[in-house]
């Protein structure tokens, strides 16, 4: 299924999801997230993506991708 829309809802901490065949589905951060290995930067990351961009994170979340680009995050990070 194409996602057609996505904006992160910050009273529920999700993303809400409409997809082209007029499916809606709220994906919860915190479920999404559950399990994920994380260093303070790649939540801030994480969580910089649910707000500002919550298209790519509903799309790495639905597809398993989430802890693949955290750490992907952490690599390039330099202090």
């Amino acid at each position: 299924m194409k996602i057609h829309y996505a904006y992160y809802n910050q009273y529920k901490n999700g993303i809400d999801i409409a997809f082209a065949d007029k499916t809606l589905l709220f994906l919860s951060c915190a479920v999404a997230e559950d399990g994920l290995h994380t260093t303070p930067n790649s939540q801030r990351l994480i969580d910089n993506l649910a707000i500002d961009d919550p298209l790519t994170y509903a799309a790495l979340a639905l597809d398993g991708e989430l802890q693949g680009w955290a750490d992907a995050m952490d690599e390039d990070w330099e202090p």
